[in-house]
């Protein structure tokens, strides 16, 4: 009830997604509260919104007096499509750290993007609306890393030219994004070959071809476990709809877990003697957290089920079973799960499967619509996890 807008205002993007931001974050504050943690412990964060006009007020109360206001974690703001039960707007996930020694939450040292903008607004005015880099022990978690300037929309050097057709423009995003992280990683003391997970955010499911290129050339051998993601837009440009470098708009964002390896924090790759989608490891191990790839019922060949999303997920839990075993953990010891629906009715299969595969003591779970395709023609849900290993 406190997240319903009431008349005249219940018309207003703004109005709901503050309403229901508010809401959703006090609920969060009293779960971290309770653990000995808070929303400024928080180190990585995914924010889901159904339409752009949900983007700045969902910003100026997550920033907001109580919340996230100092020392901001990575974050990523991704405009997805619909969410359940109907009328949500708004669907935020996120890594927070409980302190103690040798496990504080440190901002990564250097040019930390956006800045300080007072000309947006008081979240604004004195931190970052995020940092690039923020770690907590030997783990290192990044923003959600796009090819902005932050003045006037797509980098000029990762514009692809719109009068010739040579040149590809995600492949010139994907080479950047990888080539600045890359730096930034070393600046933090790890690198990109100690990724655990990354997510891949594409407007465009057809640009996959074109990023494994650029993946196959800076993860030669043992490449992260990876989500790839449609989406309906990024941040640049405000406005709906535009999908092409000509109009504005860029084609990819990727968000990364990583890590310094040390004694404590081992990294393995982890497989079941199943085939991949693309250009990605079916699970990391990192230390005592264990990633898995983004899980679809079908492979190379299509579907490996019937159609109907219950059967999906059915083998989806069944192979989600089977990497934790293969990481020397269990399902039950499932810490997060995210599942992406093509239909936001979906979201009760997801629940029913879940309480089916893990009946008590579930794992946090976060459920976004998103556009189809998927991967895998007939596809309507992928699904990914973080499991601790004892």
């Amino acid at each position: 009830e406190d997240a319903i807008v009431p008349p005249p205002y219940h018309l207003s993007p703004s109005a709901q997604v503050r309403y229901q931001t508010q809401s959703i974050w006090d609920r969060y504050r009293l779960g971290l509260d309770e653990l000995g943690s808070s929303c400024n412990d928080v180190v990585q964060v995914e924010q889901y919104i159904s339409q752009k006009a949900h983007a700045d007020g969902y910003l100026v109360v997550s920033r907001g007096p109580g919340f996230m206001e100092r020392g901001r974690p990575g974050s990523a703001l991704i405009c997805t499509g619909e969410f359940a039960p109907a009328g949500c707007v708004v669907n935020p996930t996120g890594i927070a750290v409980i302190p103690q020694e040798g496990y504080e939450k440190k901002i990564g040292g250097g040019d930390q993007g956006i800045g300080k903008r007072p000309e947006f607004g008081e979240a604004y005015a004195e931190e970052p609306i995020y940092n690039e880099i923020v770690t907590a022990g030997d783990y290192v978690f990044t923003v959600g890393d796009w090819c902005s300037d932050y003045e006037t929309g797509i980098r000029q050097d990762v514009k692809a030219d719109h009068w010739i057709w040579w040149g590809n423009e995600v492949r010139n995003e994907a080479n950047f994004i990888l080539k600045s992280l890359s730096a930034r990683l070393e600046n933090a003391g790890t690198s990109l070959a100690n990724a655990a997970h990354c997510t891949v955010f594409l407007v465009d499911l057809a640009d996959l071809y074109e990023v494994d290129l650029v993946w196959q050339q800076f993860f030669p051998k043992d490449p992260p476990a990876r989500t790839v993601i449609p989406i309906k837009g990024l941040g640049t440009p405000r406005a709906e709809g535009p999908s092409t470098h000509a109009e504005g708009a860029m084609k990819m964002e990727s968000m990364f877990q990583t890590f310094r390896p040390g004694p404590d924090t081992p990294r393995e790759i982890i497989g079941s003697n199943s085939r991949v989608l693309g250009h990605e490891s079916e699970a990391v191990r990192a230390g005592r957290l264990l990633w898995t790839s983004g899980i679809i019922a079908g492979n190379q060949d299509g579907l490996v089920t019937s159609k109907d999303t219950p059967s999906q997920l059915s083998y989806i839990f069944s192979r989600l079973r089977e990497i934790c075993e293969a990481g020397g953990t269990s399902i039950e010891n499932l810490l997060r799960l995210r599942a992406y629906v093509t239909d936001p009715n979906d979201t009760f299969a997801v629940y029913a499967a879940l309480k089916q595969a893990v009946p008590s003591d579930p794992p946090c779970v976060c459920i976004t619509g998103v556009p189809g395709p998927l991967q895998v023609p007939g596809a309507s849900v992928i699904v990914d996890g973080v499991a601790y290993i004892p």
